[in-house]
């Protein structure tokens, strides 16, 4: 065997001895980014007492070491979001060595709430720039139907009412609900109709907000969205009639880890237009009430064509509707395949240390007789916790960790699940 190969084997066993060191039997599969777990919430927890933010911002908040966590494409899953922490880890442990920052331990649990919150971090708007919006207000048209502190047109409604919004989507929400009203005031004045991108629209909300002179709007809540409600509205709203949404997050939420890939991947939904729920719909609020308002005339002509009514939104509506497409592939790789994960041991080298039914390695423990089950979240708390021994041991041998995928790292946690995993009781004959 020859050096490269021997320390590919070496990194992916210790990957796994590891994992199944630290992980708990019995332990929950990953909980859901937003209620009824709120694991978002409970992540922001984490990732403040661990000091993540000695390194890392969110929305410009924060350590400037690594990258802003809100501003960067955070994998639509739960295994997508664990392998690029693991495929990460050898240069933020060099940035930590370097910086003197020691390496906090995390438990499964920690790791359920942390990548819940990684995942939602671009969910929630960051602050737009007043300054930018009042230009973008104005070569984009709205000053010439919109007034906001007595500054504007007088052919639309006054915006000042919207001076007590705590949440950019509420503007974004009325932008909708009004959107066929305007197009058609657009188009008997000739005002070319304007489309948003970046930031732009969450710049110009924040100089209306800003502008707004009428001080005694009552302030406006919106929570975080739920994919339950959101789920819910998105049929009564007839989304659905045009639209399907792939993936199937809430139902594999409930059944956890390992779910068969024909419950875990399920699309539903009409076929007239594109389905939703994808990378492309990974963002934030605003940003998804901006590609609604760009494809608003798109949409409204096929509407029409269908019949169904242009549907009105709250601004909870709408953050609920987007939790739910947000999230809806959250667990799809928890369809992880055992039989996938079998072949992905022996190419990945983890049979060198181990055995399975007595067959293989003798370094480790024999995989089919261990009493610990490697939950998904134990598995990553283990790859991190012991990261730095793992490359220790990857630097002598002259070579580097295993990169791992999400699928990959579903379908290892599942095979190694399968294993273990109790065996109904056998009928006796008679």
């Amino acid at each position: 065997m020859t050096r490269s190969r021997r320390g590919v084997v070496v990194a992916a066993c210790g990957l796994i001895v590891f994992a199944f060191a630290a992980a708990a039997h019995g332990q929950p599969a990953p909980t859901q980014p937003f209620a009824p777990d709120w694991g978002m919430l409970a992540g922001w927890d984490v990732f403040t007492k661990k000091s993540c933010g000695q390194c890392h911002s969110v929305r410009g908040v924060g350590g400037t070491a690594g990258p802003d966590l809100a501003r960067v494409q955070s994998g639509t899953g739960f295994y997508e979001l664990g392998a690029a922490l693991w495929n990460h880890l050898p240069r933020m442990g060099e940035r930590m060595r370097e910086g003197r920052i020691e390496r906090p331990a995390l438990t499964a649990a920690d790791v359920s709430n942390l990548l819940a919150f990684l995942f939602t971090a671009a969910y929630r708007d960051e602050s737009g720039n007043p300054k930018t919006g009042e230009a973008l207000f104005a070569s984009k048209g709205c000053v010439q139907c919109h007034a906001v502190g007595a500054k504007g047109g007088a052919i639309g409604p006054a915006l000042d009412a919207l001076k007590g919004a705590n949440s950019p989507v509420l503007v974004a929400a009325a932008m909708w609900n009004h959107g066929p009203r305007m197009a058609q005031a657009m188009e008997v004045k000739g005002v070319a109709r304007p489309t948003f991108k970046g930031r732009e629209l969450v710049d110009v909300i924040a100089y209306v907000v800003s502008a707004a002179s009428d001080g005694s709007a009552p302030t406006a809540q919106v929570i975080p969205g739920t994919p339950e409600r959101g789920e819910k509205l998105f049929a009564e709203k007839s989304c659905a009639t045009c639209h399907a949404v792939g993936g199937g997050s809430r139902a594999a939420g409930r059944r956890g880890a390992g779910a068969p890939p024909s419950e875990a991947s399920e699309s539903k939904g009409g076929k007239i237009g594109p389905v939703l729920g994808g990378r492309a719909h990974h963002v934030s609020l605003t940003d998804f009430a901006g590609l609604m308002w760009n494809h608003g005339p798109a949409m409204w002509a096929r509407m029409k064509a269908h019949g169904v009514a242009v549907p009105q939104l709250t601004g909870q509506d709408m953050a609920d509707v987007v939790a739910y497409l947000y999230a809806s592939h959250y667990f799809d790789a928890a369809a992880g395949q055992a039989g996938r994960g079998r072949q992905l041991v022996q190419s990945k080298g983890c049979v060198g240390c181990h055995s399975v039914g007595g067959k293989g390695g003798t370094v480790a423990a024999d995989f089919a007789t261990s009493t610990v089950v490697g939950s998904p979240s134990g598995v990553i708390a283990a790859m991190w916790n012991h990261g730095a021994r793992m490359e220790g041991q990857a630097q002598k041998q002259e070579t580097s960790l295993p990169m791992l995928t999400g699928q990959e790292l579903a379908d290892v946690t599942a095979y190694l699940g399968s294993l273990t995993r109790p065996r109904p009781p056998q009928k006796k004959a008679k």
